[in-house]
């Protein structure tokens, strides 16, 4: 299947995705989620919310507020 398709399945208007900024700040926003999402499922594993967790759920946050500044400019 096309690239072009699948961007359009997502809603988006043609527009946001011709700009590469916007391709790739949605690419780090997925990365940033992901290491938020590892960070509650370390938190689960080991039952509290440890260091490691703490630096996990930091690091994406700080990686998702760089994706949408990316989206935005």
């Amino acid at each position: 299947m096309d690239i072009a398709l699948w961007f359009a399945a997502v809603g988006a208007p043609g527009s946001f995705w011709d700009s590469p900024s916007n391709v790739s700040g949605v690419v780090v926003l997925g990365f940033g989620l992901a290491a938020i999402m590892l960070s509650f499922g370390l938190a689960k594993v080991f039952k509290r919310f440890n260091g490691v967790a703490w630096m996990v759920l930091g690091a994406g946050v700080a990686i998702s507020a760089y994706g949408i500044w990316r989206m935005g400019g």
